[in-house]
């Protein structure tokens, strides 16, 4: 079956998939609070103030912990073993993941480097303690937090919401449009721009995920954008406060652009699994019996 497909049965379970959603969402906001909240003490205690690495850590580290906590609703839940959460054969592709990275990184980098420079940031000062303790709780942690994301929205809700549909096309588009809905709403944007980014965001690493049968390309995808994206705040020496604003009025028609990269790639890999389709998981093995 396709990887969005399994979770589903006879039985649609839609009490069951709402109750996983919440736990995943509450999860991840239970424990950003309780961080934030231990790294304001670190600070005081420390005498810093601002953005610190302290808040740094306790913004990515929480939402890095939805990879095993979107195991364990699945497992808990619907008795799937967690690891087909990462792809249709229950390991994660590093081959797919080496190509995705050679084809990734350098468009994201040149659409990430246009973009800040075209919309600009707020400067601040920043101590060089600062600068590199975040610079190494980005390099070590960020890309973790793009793949919780993913386990999380890509992986967990986008089953459950395909699961409560019983046509493989119904349950496609209701995997996709929930679980981009759930993503955009997450971020408490109120800014049209930036939740029309959100959306195609969630929606084109939705289908690569439906195509290719695992998460491997959009994990890769949302690591470089978060990872470069915070390496170009630090070296604008940006106010990362003022950077993670989504209030109405931040957004422009330059988020465009990451848009329409994020549907090449999604085309791109639709046509080069245009001959065997999606990615499905393998056929069970037959029972052998020895005498």
């Amino acid at each position: 079956m396709e990887y969005q497909r399994v979770l589903a049965s006879d039985k649609r379970r839609i009490g069951r998939g709402i109750l996983a959603i919440i736990l995943l969402v509450g999860g991840m906001f239970a424990l950003t609070l309780g961080a934030v909240q231990l790294a304001f003490r670190i600070d005081a205690a420390l005498g810093l103030s601002g953005y610190t690495a302290s808040i740094h850590v306790a913004a990515m580290l929480p939402i890095a912990l939805l990879i095993p906590w979107s195991m364990l609703i699945q497992r808990w839940l619907y008795g799937v073993r967690a690891a087909s959460l990462t792809s249709v054969l229950n390991v994660f592709r590093t081959a797919i993941f080496g190509r995705a990275m050679l084809v990734v990184l350098p468009l994201w980098a040149i659409n990430l480097v246009v973009s800040n420079l075209v919309m600009g940031s707020t400067s601040t000062t920043w101590s060089t303690i600062g600068l590199a303790s975040v610079l190494l709780a980005t390099l070590l942690l960020t890309p973790l937090q793009a793949a919780g994301e993913e386990y999380g929205y890509r992986g967990l809700v986008f089953r459950v919401a395909a699961s409560w549909a019983k046509g493989p096309r119904t349950a496609l588009l209701l995997g996709i449009a929930v679980s981009s809905v759930v993503f955009a709403v997450v971020h408490f944007s109120t800014d049209p721009w930036v939740n029309l980014y959100y959306l195609v965001f969630a929606s084109t690493l939705a289908i690569i995920t439906w195509r290719s049968g695992g998460l491997e390309i959009g994990i890769v995808i949302h690591a470089v954008n978060n990872t470069i994206g915070f390496l170009m705040l630090l070296v604008l020496h940006a106010d990362f406060t003022a950077a993670n604003d989504r209030s109405d009025g931040v957004g422009s028609a330059i988020m465009l652009l990451p848009c329409l990269l994020h549907v090449a790639i999604t085309a791109l890999v639709w046509w080069k699994t245009r001959d065997s389709g999606p990615v499905l998981t393998p056929r069970p093995r037959p029972r052998t019996h020895t005498f």
